[in-house]
């Protein structure tokens, strides 16, 4: 916009001096002349946004936020610093706790308010939802790897997708899955089981763990594919890969894919999110090439498997021989072909669409499962009463109904509020981000259009004005006597709330239960006296590093 404005100016000025210049008999109006001019205004507005407009013009320079921002940056290089993605949202909380929202500076110092009360909360995410839209430059960053999906949908087009889905994943759906997740959990317990051996125990990487058992699930429940990351599964005594990370196509796999995109460089990170500002994806560098080789194969084996899907469909439809998904609640693959077939709620969707669901789910599904496994193995590792109390209220379970129906799982107490209090404690999806469509008021404040929110699930979660004191220390129990504010939606916010709340909730909870029970039966874990980092910068909180060790129960 600037740029066009710019010009606008610059050739009316010159058109100007080339009436002058034609009346006074001058040389002004060249070339050079409009070059110049463009160049002067551009310059003076660039400056005047960057260094002026945020300091003594903007509406929000009044409230409150962090002040050690750099001259140019802003927070963007504390941001790179921090040790896990919220903690400068954190800190800001704390320190503000009485502001419905914070301002702060990033590159080029651009503001961005981040919501800070429950009532803030509601109104981005609920009340006003459909005002706010995915930021261009959540766009430019996230595209690559999440498509066009629910996820980045906007208006109209999301409510018609995501009504589309929602059957898929709906609870008698999701029921219907159980004996996927069951048949896979005893094979991760049986892996596990195999790594310790005939020896007493055996340490693992959680998040590498989890990360390939919950990439077999959605092979199955997503995709209708079996793919075996299980067998590559290392424990300690097992050198890890930790050269180029990607090779022939052929060989390569969607655990690999998703390594290099979750857990990038420095250097990656840094090109990654730099790109939502200025474009970083043509620098021939190898972090580039390496993140382009995973999204590009991503892509081409998940549009091969959509055809593939599609043409099997169509064909036993032409032949009578087609059954309805629905029945039996197949691969979500298999059922948003079915929904898109001529007569159904998504007649003709794009095949850009198909990709983008998948690409989605695969990416957020198993990395909100995975991430919350590993945390829940931490702390049940480092809090051994609260294991005792998970173990035995499973263990009572067990001699009642040993079959263990997931209707009896879904209603373990103690066990819910473990889920719940993990969750709360390390907020799988650490931000969200919306810009505003229209002029509105955000909890008394005035926001004007094209206003970017960035929305921290960790800050009401870990805010000790509703939590209390120990809002930052596990303890289950808390969901046994919750307050006015806790009882919130807005107060806790692992997946979400609002029309854009994470379609595959029910999906993941049944998930992480399933497996939590089986492990929890055949496993004790302990601590490792071995430190670990959080990504940072990411959209996820993921842990590398994290080990925790095993021993049978029964040992």
């Amino acid at each position: 916009m600037d740029v066009v404005v710019c010009a606008s100016i610059a050739a009316i000025e010159w058109l100007v001096l080339l009436v002058l210049g034609g009346v006074f008999q001058l040389g002004y109006a060249t070339p050079k002349t409009a070059l110049i001019l463009f160049s002067l205004q551009y310059g003076l507005i660039k400056f005047y946004r960057v260094f002026l407009y945020h300091r003594y013009v903007s509406p929000f320079r009044h409230l409150p936020g962090p002040t050690n921002n750099h001259f140019f940056f802003g927070q963007a290089i504390n941001f790179i610093k921090c040790k896990s993605p919220p903690e400068l949202y954190l800190n800001w909380m704390k320190e503000f706790p009485e502001a419905p929202v914070i301002r702060y500076l990033t590159f080029a110092n651009t503001e961005v308010l981040v919501c800070n009360s429950l009532n803030a909360f509601k109104d981005v995410l609920q009340t006003r939802c459909y005002a706010f839209h995915k930021p261009v430059r959540w766009r430019r960053m996230m595209v690559e790897i999440t498509g066009k999906g629910v996820l980045s949908l906007e208006g109209e087009e999301h409510r018609q997708h995501r009504k589309m889905l929602t059957g898929a994943f709906s609870t008698p759906n999701v029921r219907k899955l159980d004996p996927v997740f069951r048949y896979k959990t005893k094979e991760l317990g049986d892996v596990l089981d195999s790594a310790i051996g005939t020896g007493d125990s055996t340490v693992i990487d959680c998040t590498e763990v989890f990360s390939k058992a919950t990439l077999d699930i959605i092979g199955i429940t997503v995709l209708g594919v079996e793919l075996t990351n299980l067998k590559s599964i290392s424990t300690k005594d097992q050198k890890r890969d930790k050269g180029k990370r990607y090779k022939a196509k052929k060989d390569y796999t969607f655990h690999e894919a998703y390594e290099v995109i979750f857990s990038q460089s420095l250097i990656g990170k840094i090109l990654f999110f730099a790109n939502a500002f200025v474009p970083t994806r043509w620098l021939p560098l190898e972090a580039n090439r390496e993140f382009a080789f995973a999204t590009n194969w991503l892509r081409e084996v998940l549009l091969e498997l959509i055809r593939e899907r599609h043409n099997k469909i169509d064909q036993a439809r032409l032949s009578g021989k087609y059954e309805s998904v629905k029945k039996d609640s197949r691969d979500l693959l298999s059922y948003i072909i079915e929904e898109s077939m001529p007569g159904g709620p998504a007649e003709n969707i794009a095949e850009e669409n198909f990709l983008g669901h998948l690409l989605q789910f695969m990416a957020a599904g198993h990395a909100t499962s995975a991430d919350t496994l590993t945390w829940s193995l931490y702390t049940m590792a480092t809090n051994q009463e609260i294991q005792k109390q998970v173990r035995d209220e499973i263990a009572d379970l067990a001699i009642r109904k040993p079959d263990m129906p997931f209707s009896d799982i879904d209603n373990l107490p103690y066990l819910n509020n473990f889920i719940k209090e993990v969750l709360r404690l390390y907020a799988p999806s650490t931000s969200h981000h919306r810009e505003a469509g229209e002029d509105m008021v955000i909890d008394g404040v005035f926001v004007p259009k094209g206003t970017t929110f960035d929305i921290i699930p960790a800050m009401p979660m870990l805010n000790p004005a509703i939590w209390g004191d120990n809002a930052e220390e596990a303890d289950p129990t808390r969901w046994d006597r919750l307050t006015p504010d806790q009882a919130s939606p807005f107060a806790f916010e692992a997946f979400s709330n609002g029309p854009r709340m994470c379609i595959g909730k029910i999906y993941a909870m049944m998930e992480i239960k399933i497996i939590l029970v089986e492990l929890v039966q055949r496993f004790r874990f302990f601590s490792v006296d071995k430190p670990f980092t959080i990504e940072n910068p990411g959209f996820a909180l993921r842990p590398n590093g994290l080990e925790v060790r095993l021993e049978r129960v029964n040992a």
